[in-house]
């Protein structure tokens, strides 16, 4: 039998954790300016989600569920025994633990926001090491080859498929390492003693796509 309610009289940082012995799937929906999602929960541990039909993985899951924890208005339905069809992407995040680096990262994107750069602006990357946060180097990972050549914090969230503002994060992040500068034009030189490595990096970006040599 489903369960259902609104989010205005409990939100779902409250709402996930008395799922916890629970099976099955929580859809929210007519949140504003937000598209329907659904949470697939089994034994205390989010399974999967889908965000307007669509999987999430787990890089986009942290900053997924933070704009809806933040939701006051919105309703949802629990659907006990339903389980994901066709392919899903499986995170397997425990709930509190997913619930607590959501709230980390809505409170560091706070705290951050006033020195964030235009989404507009473009980066370009000029260095590359190893880096201890995971998920900084799985964004690294994902946005490369984008920022080999120069891309806006715009361009590589609908590109990757990753919130804006958590884009906006992550090139902050790679600012403050020295890894990605911002450029006035992707044409713009680099600093001769960076130069090189993208030179490299983009060499690999067409010899990967065959667009030369």
């Amino acid at each position: 039998m489903a369960v259902f309610g609104n989010l205005e009289h409990i939100a779902l940082a409250d709402l996930l954790p008395l799922l916890a012995t629970q099976e099955g799937a929580l859809e929210i929906f007519n949140v504003p300016g937000q598209p329907n999602a659904t949470l697939y929960v089994r034994k205390g541990t989010l399974c999967c989600m889908h965000v307007a039909g669509r999987p999430v993985d787990a890089l986009q899951l942290r900053s997924a569920v933070a704009k809806l924890m933040q939701a006051r208005k919105g309703a949802f339905e629990f659907h006990p025994g339903v389980r994901p069809r066709g392919s899903s992407l499986v995170v397997g995040v425990p709930i509190q633990s997913l619930l607590v680096a959501a709230a980390a990262f809505h409170d560091e994107l706070s705290e951050a926001r006033h020195v964030l750069a235009h989404p507009d602006t473009l980066f370009r990357l000029v260095r590359m090491e190893p880096v201890e946060d995971r998920r900084i180097a799985q964004f690294l990972d994902r946005a490369r080859m984008l920022l080999v050549t120069g891309a806006s914090a715009r361009e590589i969230a609908e590109r990757v498929g990753i919130a804006l503002d958590d884009v906006r994060l992550c090139l902050h992040k790679l600012r403050q390492l020295g890894m990605v500068l911002p450029v006035r034009a992707r044409t713009e030189a680099l600093p001769p003693v960076r130069k090189g490595l993208a030179q490299r990096l983009l060499g690999a970006l067409r010899r990967r796509f065959g667009r030369g040599g």
